[in-house]
């Protein structure tokens, strides 16, 4: 296939649709937030237009259809390059070329770096092309009310601060047809019986992995049969994703085992499984557990393998949470919820060593018995509609401003106030009050909605999880003594970098910037509502109030560095030291107090 002519022809499809070039949007704004270089000048008459600067006394120019505060400015491209009294409208291809070959904006990198950073981006762009264009869904995901798995499979732009936010290397087009959420992807599972000494399972809350395995597999007769006869051989069943199967067929130990009989392939068995929004994640409705699997693939920033001390995690978070006084905090089915990750499986080589890309997380389905319940996933909610148009979020909210009889403008803030009260202060309260801190970027926080109204939250992806001094001295029994051993330990550093980024920048800056792009409210309300919900629960008298007193007061927050990360090639996961991807972003939340008492 002639890759040119493929993203050519991709192009021309979705001009007719994708009025906003959503995808686009990802890639500068992420170089906005993190360069200088980059002025957002606006005009007399109101209008705001993106300018770089170039060699050559050239000028980058591109018009903003909406003009973020906080940096999730939506674009009318064509991009135009202006040299001397001559402007030229660029293709996407010369727009990323012309800003990659400008030192004074991405530095001095090598000729090798540049060829990876631009196959990569337009790799990217020409998967959301494609998910565009063929997204089983439409323009039902900005339309209707969606189920867990409709949002799921419908974020199509993926993160809105990172060049190429679709990238994924190792699959080819027929892989991303499968296993890709986008595209609609949906499979069965290989199951393997396999020998009980060379497997590694971990469960919490006193119940073994056993018994849980039998419960994923109640569904289907076959499964089930297969289950009782391994069990009566010293054996068990290992899920395995079919594209994950053939790199784990290619481990030495593996080959090993199956040709020892230690492992034997029962086929692609059971229930029909759909990737959810992190492509490794699968959700099968009606079935106690969704799946998390290692899967060798670069997706952004990393390579998507599990670790043994990633899914300890989650069955140590779980048996926390047995406590009774926290227990508490996880409501009656609504408000803020865990989706817990409560056991593991996963091979282990000749050597007795963990093999990291067999790994698979148990995680808790709360939708089993509700599979048609309004839970949307929050980068689904907020991404840019690039079929033109507003934001899900956006078009939410004027469904319930119809239904209850209220103005845009009202409904749009007590929209944000119960997003606010459901999903913020949960998360912070967590931390302040327990020690216990949740990465909550976009993809993991999910809302409970009621008529598009906010009633509930799911927080998931448990292996993002930390705990402070406070949690280990009053938890210390469950947590064990050796904190600084622990991985997972943070200091006051390493949640004010990490936590106000993630929960603020990442999840919460954006959904304001999605509402205001397309309804009658200014961005500056919003970021108050987001204060007053933040002091209150500082006045409240919290046992640690550190992090709150950041976000609240400091002039800047740190924020990650998504572009010049993926610029320089690195895997987020294995650098020595993730803090040097991250810079400081002016805060303004710290300025709200300044302009309510001026």
């Amino acid at each position: 296939m002639n890759r040119n002519n493929d993203r050519l022809n991709l192009e021309s499809s979705t001009n007719k649709i994708d009025t906003n070039q959503a995808s686009i949007a990802c890639f500068l704004n992420s170089l906005a937030r993190e360069s200088q270089s980059v002025q957002l000048l606006r005009s007399d008459d109101g209008q705001h237009t993106y300018q770089l600067s170039l060699s050559n006394s050239q000028t980058l120019h591109i018009p903003l259809r909406y003009f973020s505060a906080l940096g999730s400015h939506e674009y009318q491209l064509p991009a135009l390059l202006l040299s001397g009294d001559e402007v030229t409208a660029l293709t996407i291809e010369q727009l990323v070329d012309t800003i990659v070959n400008e030192p004074a904006l991405v530095g001095i990198i090598s000729e090798e770096q540049k060829a990876i950073f631009t196959n990569r981006v337009l790799e990217s762009l020409d998967n959301t092309a494609q998910a565009i264009a063929h997204s089983p869904y439409q323009q039902q995901l900005f339309s209707q009310p969606l189920d867990f798995k409709t949002a799921e499979q419908g974020l199509l732009i993926g993160h809105s601060f990172h060049p190429a936010p679709k990238s994924r290397e190792q699959f080819s087009l027929s892989d991303a047809k499968r296993y890709s959420p986008e595209l609609g992807g949906q499979f069965k599972l290989f199951w393997l019986s396999v020998n009980q000494e060379i497997l590694t399972t971990g469960s919490s809350a006193e119940i073994s992995f056993t018994q849980r395995l039998h419960d994923l597999v109640a569904h289907d007769a076959v499964l089930a049969d297969a289950l009782k006869i391994a069990q009566q051989q010293d054996r068990l069943l290992l899920p395995v994703h079919p594209w994950q199967w053939h790199v784990m067929a290619d481990n030495a130990s593996i080959k090993g085992y199956i040709a020892t009989k230690q492992i034997e392939n029962l086929g692609q068995l059971g229930a029909t499984w759909y990737p959810t929004s992190s492509t490794r994640s699968l959700y099968a409705p009606r079935l106690p557990y969704m799946l998390k699997f290692s899967l060798s693939v670069k997706l952004t920033n990393s390579i998507r393998n599990l670790s043994f001390k990633e899914v300890l995690r989650g069955t140590r978070l779980n048996d926390l949470f047995q406590h009774p006084e926290l227990a508490q905090q996880l409501g009656n089915g609504q408000d803020f919820q865990l989706m817990q990750e409560p056991a593991f499986i996963g091979l282990k080589d000749c050597h007795g060593e963990i093999i990291d890309e067999s790994l698979v997380a148990f995680r808790d389905n709360p939708l089993m018995d509700k599979p048609a319940q309004e839970a949307v996933v929050l980068a689904t909610l907020t991404q840019q509609n690039p079929y033109g148009g507003a934001s899900l979020v956006a078009e939410r909210i004027k469904h319930y401003a119809e239904q209850q009889g209220l103005p845009t403008h009202h409904a749009a803030t007590r929209w944000f106030d119960a997003y606010c009260r459901h999903a913020v202060a949960p998360l912070f309260d967590l931390q302040a009050n327990w020690g216990i801190v949740f990465l909550a970027h976009q993809q993991n926080i999910v809302m409970q909605l009621e008529h598009g109204f906010p009633v509930g939250m799911y927080y998931r992806d448990c292996q993002g999880t930390g705990y402070t001094d406070l949690a280990f001295k009053r938890f210390g029994d469950k947590l064990g003594d050796e904190k600084e051993a622990l991985e997972n330990y943070w200091n006051q550093d390493k949640v004010r970098r990490y936590f106000a980024y993630y929960l603020i920048i990442n999840s919460t800056f954006n959904v304001i910037s999605a509402i205001c792009a397309h309804l009658d409210v200014e961005e500056s309300e919003l970021i108050e509502i987001l204060y007053d919900h933040l002091d209150a629960l500082l006045k409240s008298g919290v046992k640690d109030d550190l992090c709150l007193r950041y976000v609240l007061s400091s002039d800047a927050l740190c924020c990650k560095g998504n572009f010049f990360c993926y610029l320089q090639n690195f895997n987020e996961n294995s650098i020595p030291d993730p803090a040097v991807i991250y810079f400081d972003l002016a805060n303004p939340l710290a300025r709200v107090k300044e302009v309510t008492h001026a």
